[in-house]
């Protein structure tokens, strides 16, 4: 067939195609986020309605604050997990980031509204169930795990707010929704705060107050930006343009504002990480024959007392901890006062 036909038969076959469908593909070329405005309208129907605060919503809202508190009181990761995939509360994040690109005021008032009501209700939940448990709720690892959160946690969420506006977006890969909820929840660091605050421990309340303060705004700040990419269609009015360019400028500076305080936890448990080190290896070379069960750390002023727990078959002679003693505050540049508990091991076999 000659190679002019051919070339006539594709034209022809070109000229079919509706100019609105070439036009979209050549934005898909350009844009491998972007979206038809058909699509855009089914997901910003999707998110507005699974982030309604209707009666299913918070029937969900208040049986994960339940389990998710109850899976910090008995230091239960897969209880804890489970409650995260029950909580519905990624939907307003999304919503808002959807309100936030498309200029919509009323949703975005809404989707707040919905999260502050949230909020306060996983809180008082925590807080009513904190009041019947004991302080030792307040030592397991799933519960201090979010009171001293880092900028990890925050690139995280940057991560998972994007990925869940991807995974909505695209639907061929809604099934990773689940791992967004997970990535992105907001509802263990507010049990943590209400127990903390029931046995009056502000200080673990402030570090989960900033580990949920700094999901959020992370969550919906890299949400927005990959509706952004995608083309999503913002308002038409000069006054809403400028008013999505100043909601997404404060979500900016909220974001740079929640870097703050991260970068002075992250780098106090750097710091303590590293005294820990310094206390396992100088243990190891005074007494060998010691298995080191944890080791913590509690600084006031220029003193550092070092509680020590081993596992040992003897005693420890007064020349081993005035020599521990020495060498801890030689590394650790401060007074150290070793406080070592010895659990004692019975060989049985002899």
């Amino acid at each position: 067939m000659p190679k002019k036909f051919i070339n006539y038969l594709s034209l022809n076959k070109l000229m079919e195609i509706p100019k609105e469908k070439i036009k979209e593909d050549i934005k898909k070329y350009i844009n491998p986020f972007h979206i038809d405005q058909k699509r855009q309208g089914k997901v910003y129907e999707e998110i507005k309605e699974n982030a309604e605060g209707d009666f299913d919503f918070f029937i969900l809202t208040i049986f994960a604050g339940v389990i998710i508190t109850l899976g910090l009181v008995v230091n239960s990761s897969a209880v804890v997990i489970g409650g995260m995939l029950l909580a519905p509360l990624v939907w307003p994040m999304l919503s808002l980031s959807m309100a936030i690109v498309r200029g919509r005021p009323k949703l975005i008032q809404s989707s707040i509204s919905t999260l502050l009501r949230s909020a306060l209700l996983i809180f008082v939940i925590a807080f009513i169930l904190g009041m019947i448990f004991p302080d030792y709720t307040l030592q397991g690892s799933e519960f201090l795990s979010r009171t001293s959160p880092t900028i990890f946690e925050l690139l995280i969420a940057l991560a998972a707010g994007f990925v869940g506006a991807f995974v909505i977006v695209y639907p061929k890969i809604g099934s990773a929704i689940a791992g967004v909820v997970i990535a992105a929840a907001l509802v263990p660091p507010l049990a943590v705060m209400g127990i903390a605050v029931s046995h009056g421990n502000l200080g673990m309340a402030g570090g989960a107050f900033i580990l949920f303060m700094s999901n959020l705004i992370a969550v919906t700040f890299s949400s927005s930006i990959l509706f952004l990419v995608a083309r999503f269609k913002g308002p038409s009015s000069e006054k809403g343009q400028e008013q999505r360019k100043s909601n997404i400028r404060w979500a900016l500076i909220l974001l740079f504002m929640m870097t703050i305080p991260l970068f002075f936890i992250t780098s106090e448990v750097v710091k303590k990480s590293d005294q820990q080190n310094i206390v396992r290896d100088t243990l190891e070379a005074v007494i060998p024959d010691a298995n080191i069960t944890d080791v913590k750390i509690s600084d006031n002023n220029n003193i550092s007392t070092v509680n020590i727990t081993i596992q040992y078959s003897g005693n420890l002679t007064e020349k081993q901890i005035s020599e521990l003693r020495d060498i801890l505050s030689l590394k650790m540049k401060k007074i150290a006062v070793p406080r070592i508990t010895i659990i004692p091991i019975i060989k049985t076999w002899e």
